[in-house]
Formats: structure tokens, C-alpha cells, sequence
């Protein structure tokens, strides 16, 4: 057995034996022994391979594995700028505290810096975006090599997989010719690993956050601190499966509104809000709700008007695991690792919260009458709430950035409760939505779970259209993916560039509209579509894709991008109106 293919066997084995489940490859020649190491488990059923043509899809298929089953997945690439093109993905993986093992093929060090085919410095383009780069020895014939590959494996994945810090490891790679199988000579040690299947060394590190009363600990902040009683608890993107159950009993006991962003998964919360942007947007009512104290819980900065409130409120408590954690507004006065239990002691006002109730409920009619009479124009906000009211229960809704997430967050915050929202929001990047979709909803789906389905914009689906290049015999995922298509950056003609840029140029740098029909490149792609332009038409293609199984776009064809900015500011006159009323 030759050095190359050894090292690759006894990696691949290795990374099996660290609970390693799955692993995306994107086609190379370098990465030749790491690829045949992984077809031969694949074909013995104990991992399962995905190969994309993009290293790019490839990377974030990998992200959106992880971020349903908490386990690195590997993402396998050649050298040269195939490794460069999974930084994106890296990047998103290192800001959301995603799990990920990027293994990058590389040419022999005496190859660097002489003008060698395919050879750059692998060891540094990912800088400080992940854990570590760990740049490995070309493999030898010599005692000790397998000791050296399989511990650099299971540190490798006990550091992404950090209990305060999981994220993305970089291990580069560097093989010799020959790069197939071949030679006879046998290697001069045992390659196995450790007995019974176990890693070659435990990662036993006890790490725990353990949660304590809220009075507790703004004891730690105050001396004979009270609890006030006009609080917010505000969910933002995060990794912590008890956060959302210790969230709703705290809101509950104290009588404090939840408002959630969509992978806040907030919904299913007893004082959950359905239109908190849209309320803190009114400037009156935002002024007359200015808390007392705000608890935020994992990354937030979606909407402007909810960062607001969380920079004017008296105190605020911000819960987060990492050393890096979440204070957009840089107001935190604590922040701690677990959401506080309720207070031994607190002060209850029961109008606290009726007045925020109440006016959701008023905001909730006028977004209604608002919404349906716009002259039977379809938009994005009605495609949010068509879309979130068919998410399969124990399945999954995957958000794009940009509108679709800001839409399902104003206009459908409580329709998906018995199913997980996730999204790319440690960058908000539109980049790779399509791979990560697909790569969560194969490991949901793997594990049990329903349907899923991907509401992404139209330049989203364009960007990531390479993602829906997989071979023929890979399982395809039950996976609709919808999208919204106002030909253009639809969210630019609500902001402050609309109003200072002439049309002409408008359109030129920012809406970029690019005329495509969405439907004829999926079908190019073989990737069945359909379009449709109402709201009945939406809902009943939407219930015939997830009938129907597989991978499948439904293109809502949506108003004009101005037409969409006009009714989206009637919206939010008329719930202005409607508090005023109240």
C-alpha cells in the first residue's frame, strides 16, 4: 500500500470512528485517495457521500448537514482555487458556530512556490475563519504515521465540535504520487485504530451552562437588584435546543411579550408576538414600549426597528455561549451562558403585556384588510404566509436573507411551530441557500423527519443554481423550494437608496433586474418547475410539490418591485391606524 492511499484510509476510518455521518465531495485529482476512501464506506453503508460539481454547493450542502444534526460534516475538495471557493461557506460556518471538517487536497510542499500546476498556499486562505489549520506532513513509509494521522482527526473533531465555540477545522492535506491504489509492499504498522471502534483519543472536556434565576443574576450586576417588570425577551438565530422551552417559562412567569426571529423558532411560545417589526416600526407605539429590561438570546440584528428597542431599553441581559457573543447594539450590561429560570421574587404588570398583545392583534387585521386589498397583487408578503401555512409538521422551512426572512418575520411569525426554521444568518449572505437547504433537509429527513421546504428570492436561487447539480444516483430530499420572483433586489426599493437614486441608475446598480426565467433553469438543471402568479395558484402547486416528493421549484411570480414597496408602506399606515384607534 503506498503512502497516499494508507493516510487516506486510515483518515476516512478515523473520522467514522469520531461519529463523522456524512461527507460532500467535490471531484478532483489530487483529492483522488481521499475520494476512493470515501466511495469504498459509502459502499459499505457506513457513511453517506454527496458529490457536487461546485465546491462552493458543496461546502454549504456540508453547512446545512450540521446544522440539523450537530455533527461536522467533511467537505472534501482538490487544491488550488477548489479549496478557495468553500470559504463562503466557511465563513457563514464560523459565524453561526456550525460544525464543519474541511479537508483540502495539496500538492507536496517542494511543489509551493516554484510556478507547480495547481499549487498555492492552502494553509492560509482561510485566516482566522476557522478553529484552526492544521497543515499535515506528506504521509511516509514509517512506524508512527497512523498514530499521527488518526490523533490529528479526533482533535480536529472535538475542536469543531467545542461546546463553547464549535465551528469549522481546516486540515490540509498533502498527498504524493502515486495517488491511486497500487504496490504490494505492505505498511510497516497496524492501521487500525483504537479497539471497539473507538476514537483515537475522547474528547471527555465537561463544559456545562448552567442556568440560575434571573434575580441571581442581576445580583451579579446590582446590588439588591429588582427585577422590572416591563421586560422583552427577543429570540435570535442560535444553536441551543433548551433555550426556546427556558424562554417561554421565563415570558410567561413575568408577563413579558417573546419576539422571535423566524430561526429563533419562537413560535410555540406562550406570549409569542406575531408583528413586533411592524409595531416597533410605529414610532408612537415604540416610544410607549420602550422596556425597562431586554433578554436577547443568540445572534440578533434583523429588523432595524427591534434593534432600537433593544438600544434604548434600561437593562439588558444577553445570553450567548460564545466568546464572540451577539451585541449589535453594544448595550449589554451582562452576558451569560444558559437563558436565566424566573426569579425567585419579581413584580408582575399584567398591562404590560395586554398592551402588546392587544396591539398585535390589531396589527394582525390591519396587515389582513392591508394585505388582500392591494388589487389582487401577489407579493412577497403574501408568499411568506402562503408558504410558512404549508410547512409539513416535524418537517422544516429553510429562510433565505434579504426579504424572505424579514417577510416571514412580520407577516408569519407564529405559523411554523411544529417544525424548525433555520437559515444562513451568521453572515445573511444570499450565497449557497440552495446547498444548505438541500444538505439540512437530506440529514432532517435521514433522521426521520417530513418535508422541507426553501423560500429563497429570486437572485438567491440564481446565485446557488449550481446546487442542484447532484448525480443522478444520489437520494434526492423532499425539498420545495419557492421563490418569490419580482425580477430584481426587491428589499433596495423599501430602503434609503430607493429615494436618493435616480430610476435609471436605481435599477442599473441595485435592483438589477436580469429577465430570466427562474422555472426554464431549474428544468435545465432537471429539477421539475412550475410558475404561478396568484395566491390560489401558489397554494395548490405548493401541496402538489410536497405530495409529490423530491426535489422541486415553485416560482411565484410577484408585482413590480415598486408595487411591492407601495403596499408594504399602506401595511404600515394601516397599522398605524389601527393603534392609533385603539
Amino acid at each position: 500500500m503506498n503512502p497516499s492511499t494508507a493516510e487516506a484510509h486510515v483518515l476516512v476510518d478515523e473520522l467514522l470512528r469520531c461519529g463523522v455521518t456524512d461527507a460532500v465531495l467535490a471531484p478532483g485529482s489530487r483529492s483522488t485517495p481521499l475520494a476512493l476512501a470515501l466511495a469504498a464506506v459509502e459502499a459499505r453503508g457506513d457513511l453517506t457521500l454527496h458529490v457536487r460539481l461546485d465546491e462552493r454547493s458543496a461546502g454549504y450542502t456540508a453547512l446545512g448537514i450540521a446544522k440539523v444534526t450537530g455533527v461536522p460534516a467533511v467537505v472534501v475538495t482538490t487544491s488550488g482555487t477548489a479549496a478557495v471557493n468553500l470559504h463562503p461557506a466557511i465563513v457563514e460556518a464560523d459565524e453561526s458556530a456550525v460544525p464543519m471538517i474541511v479537508l483540502t487536497a495539496d500538492r507536496p510542499p517542494r511543489l509551493r512556490d516554484v510556478g507547480a500546476n495547481q499549487t498555492i498556499d492552502q494553509t492560509r486562505v482561510f485566516g482566522s475563519d476557522v478553529r484552526i489549520t492544521i497543515d499535515m506532513a506528506t504521509a511516509v513509509r514509517e512506524i508512527g504515521q497512523v498514530r499521527y494521522w488518526r490523533s490529528t482527526i479526533s482533535r480536529a473533531v472535538a475542536l469543531s465540535t467545542d461546546a463553547l465555540r464549535p465551528g469549522p477545522v481546516h486540515i490540509n492535506v498533502p498527498f504524493d504520487e502515486p495517488l491511486v491504489p497500487q504496490g504490494s509492499e505492505p505498511w510497516p504498522e497496524e492501521l487500525d485504530g483504537r479497539p471497539e471502534g473507538r476514537p483515537w483519543t475522547a474528547d471527555a472536556r465537561l463544559v456545562a451552562g448552567m442556568s440560575t434565576p434571573l434575580d441571581d443574576v442581576l445580583d451579579a450586576l446590582l446590588d439588591d437588584a429588582v427585577v422590572p417588570a416591563r421586560g422583552v425577551v427577543v429570540l435570535g438565530d442560535h444553536q441551543d435546543t433548551e433555550a426556546i422551552d427556558l424562554v417561554d417559562d421565563l415570558a410567561d412567569a413575568l408577563g413579558w411579550p417573546v419576539i422571535s426571529e423566524p430561526s429563533g423558532n419562537g413560535a410555540g411560545c406562550s406570549t409569542a408576538l406575531s408583528h413586533a417589526p411592524l409595531l416597533m416600526a410605529d414610532d408612537v407605539f415604540a416610544e410607549a414600549h420602550v422596556p425597562d429590561f431586554v433578554l436577547t438570546v443568540g445572534r440578533i440584528g434583523l429588523n432595524r426597528s427591534i434593534l432600537r428597542m433593544i438600544g434604548r431599553a434600561g437593562l439588558h441581559v444577553a445570553v450567548d455561549t460564545r466568546p464572540l457573543w451577539s451585541d449589535p447594539t453594544r448595550s449589554a450590561d451582562i452576558v451569560v451562558a444558559s437563558v436565566p429560570l424566573p426569579p425567585v421574587e419579581a413584580e408582575i404588570d399584567e398591562e404590560w403585556l395586554e398592551s402588546w398583545q392587544r396591539a398585535d392583534v390589531l396589527a394582525a387585521a390591519a396587515v389582513e384588510t392591508a394585505l388582500f386589498s392591494s388589487d389582487d397583487a401577489l407579493t412577497g408578503m403574501h408568499v411568506a404566509r402562503l408558504t410558512a401555512a404549508q410547512v409539513p409538521d416535524g418537517g422544516m422551512l429553510f429562510v433565505g436573507a434579504s426579504w424572505p426572512v424579514r417577510h416571514l418575520g412580520s407577516f408569519a411569525a407564529n405559523t411554523v411551530q411544529e417544525a424548525v426554521v433555520i437559515g444562513n444568518r451568521g453572515t445573511s449572505g444570499i450565497d449557497g441557500c440552495i446547498s444548505t437547504a438541500w444538505g439540512a433537509a437530506a440529514a432532517l429527513q435521514a433522521n426521520g423527519g417530513a418535508g422541507a421546504i426553501a423560500l429563497i428570492g429570486d437572485q438567491t436561487f440564481l446565485y446557488d443554481s449550481n446546487g442542484l447539480l447532484a448525480p443522478a444516483e444520489e437520494d434526492r430530499p423532499d425539498l420545495v423550494i419557492v421563490v418569490p420572483d419580482n425580477d430584481g433586489g426587491g428589499i433596495f426599493s423599501t430602503l434609503e437608496q430607493a429615494g436618493a437614486t435616480a430610476a435609471s441608475t436605481f435599477d442599473r446598480v441595485f435592483g438589477n433586474p436580469l429577465g430570466i426565467d427562474i422555472a426554464d433553469v431549474a428544468s435545465s438543471l432537471g429539477i421539475s418547475a412550475v410558475t404561478v402568479d396568484s395566491a390560489t395558484a401558489l397554494t395548490s402547486a405548493l401541496e402538489d410539490a410536497l405530495g409529490a416528493g423530491g426535489v422541486r421549484v415553485v416560482v411565484a411570480r410577484t408585482c413590480s418591485r415598486e408595487r411591492e414597496a407601495e403596499i408594504l408602506s399602506e401595511v404600515q399606515r394601516a397599522v398605524g391606524s389601527a393603534l392609533e384607534s385603539a
